[in-house]
């Protein structure tokens, strides 16, 4: 080919170069894309607080027996829903309620008697109130007629002593001086009759007096029935508690998770019956390193996967974090005797507040999953 003259175009050497070119502009547009997919990654990882370490919590309640006996009918089994107040066992109530109908009749017994002594008392009182006032009138009338028969006596005694006088010196006949003398003697006579009346009617009196006190011994008596009578009322309540005790009733709306006990077996205090729960109060708790708790928050939204429904997911939100870490909660200390140190990183207990489904599958000791949303912080 002559010096000058174009070059020949080489399709297939454009082609190859073309290709290159664009498998070069892939591989930058497929690393930029990944960069970019990987950058938002780890923004979303930055605010999140992912942790596999949780577990689905609840209160278990514990139903025990207050009082002894045999278990007389245990009408729910495991698994079974329960009411608030529902009857969960009962224990034998056949004695219990012998004793409360033996202290009614007694109670009774002694109503009909402070009735009898309340009748009594009022009676007395009154008679006595009555003889009291009688024996005053008659002790103040006796004590009037001392009064003027003393009187009485003195002016006849002047009578007498003026006549003996006169008679001596014959200005009245001994007739008139006679019946002088005798009057005087009678009204002495009346006088000591009179004494004797005010004797005999203060003594009538005292007597009266003295029928208080029998007033009083009965007020005595309807006290001390009236506190028997509170007595056996309390005893009776006591009773009717260790009755109500003895028909045991779920303190929660639950589902029975384990029964311990059959119809048929005896019981003491304190010994287990059942344990139930809520369903609907579930939670989920985590332990989370303290290196994750920057940036949380309570009332954070969490996401939550779990192991039994692989595929469902279960939303919920930050309710508490823990105050301490969870090694001091341990029952034996970890003491360091060699002064090697190693140091680990603690973990502090998150309760997180779970939306509980209506079909209630979240059961407590379910392992789960929680993806904590730290951004909003």
């Amino acid at each position: 080919m002559p010096k000058g003259a174009d070059n020949p175009i080489n399709p297939a050497g454009l082609i190859l170069k073309s290709t290159v070119r664009m498998k070069k502009q892939l591989m930058l547009a497929g690393a930029a894309a990944l960069a970019v997919v990987l950058i938002l990654w780890l923004a979303v990882r930055w605010n999140h607080v992912t942790e596999n370490d949780a577990m689905v919590l609840a209160d278990m309640v514990t139903i025990s027996s207050r009082v002894d006996g045999w278990v007389a009918e245990r009408p729910v089994t495991d698994g079974d829903l329960v009411n608030q107040g529902q009857e969960l066992a009962i224990i034998d109530q056949r004695e219990t309620a012998l004793q409360v109908r033996e202290l009614a009749a007694k109670r009774d017994s002694l109503r009909v008697q402070r009735e009898q002594v309340g009748a009594q008392l009022a009676v007395t009182q009154d008679s006595t109130q009555s003889e009291v006032k009688a024996a005053q009138a008659r002790c103040d009338s006796a004590e009037a007629n001392v009064g003027s028969g003393a009187a009485e006596l003195e002016r006849n005694k002047l009578d007498y002593g003026r006549n003996k006088t006169l008679v001596g010196g014959e200005v009245i006949s001994r007739q008139a001086w006679d019946i002088t003398r005798t009057t005087t003697t009678q009204s002495e006579e009346k006088l000591r009759q009179a004494k004797a009346q005010v004797a005999e009617a203060r003594a009538n009196l005292a007597d009266a007096l003295a029928k208080r006190g029998d007033v009083e011994v009965l007020k005595k008596q309807y006290e001390g029935l009236e506190h028997d009578i509170a007595q056996v009322e309390a005893q009776i309540g006591q009773k009717e508690v260790e009755l109500g005790d003895r028909v045991v009733k779920s303190p929660v709306n639950g589902v029975v998770d384990q029964k311990f006990v059959e119809p048929g077996e005896y019981v003491i205090p304190g010994q287990r019956l059942m344990i139930l729960h809520d369903p609907k109060g579930v939670w989920v708790e985590v332990h989370l390193k303290e290196t994750k708790l920057e940036g949380l928050r309570v009332g954070q939204p969490v996401d939550i996967s779990v192991d039994a429904y692989p595929g469902r997911q279960f939303t919920g939100a930050v309710a508490r974090i823990g105050n301490a870490a969870t090694n001091q909660y341990a029952l034996l200390p970890n003491p360091n005797p060699s002064g090697n140190f190693t140091k680990i990183s603690q973990r502090v207990p998150v309760r997180i507040k779970v939306d509980q489904p209506e079909d209630n599958p979240l059961r407590p000791g379910m392992m789960v999953e929680v993806d904590i949303d730290a951004s909003n912080h």
